[in-house]
């Protein structure tokens, strides 16, 4: 019997969101033996520095799968042993079906993840 797992997944509507801290909501599987066994949408809590990073430790996520998310919160993630699965853009479902089958790559570090726009991380996207 495999643990269980709580993936966390930024989403727009039924899109995965194109940037990690802006999301409107986000969603929480809790994954069991390969199957969804619970779903939860909760708020985004602001764009105050560490309130997203602290949303998803507080709902014990163990993995986090994103379109684009900054290296402090990639930094922030290993540091509490959460995976993180960056470059995930689409469809909530398929992502999270891809994610479930293993075809998506975690960021080894914090520097192999993209940041979306012009934002606190830094990086300017066009």
């Amino acid at each position: 019997m495999s643990p269980a797992m709580k993936v966390c997944i930024p989403k727009s509507d039924a899109k995965v969101s194109r940037h990690f801290g802006k999301a409107p909501e986000f969603a929480f599987y809790t994954v069991e033996e390969g199957k969804v066994t619970c779903t939860e949408f909760v708020p985004n809590p602001g764009r105050e520095k560490g309130q997203v990073p602290h949303l998803i430790i507080e709902h014990q996520a163990t993995h986090v799968v994103a379109a684009a998310i900054g290296p402090q919160a990639v930094g922030i993630f290993h540091e509490k042993s959460i995976e993180v699965y960056p470059d995930a853009i689409g469809m909530v479902d398929t992502i999270l079906e891809r994610f479930l089958k293993g075809e998506l790559k975690p960021a080894v570090n914090k520097s192999q993840t993209p940041c979306a726009g012009d934002n606190i991380c830094g990086v300017k996207n066009n």
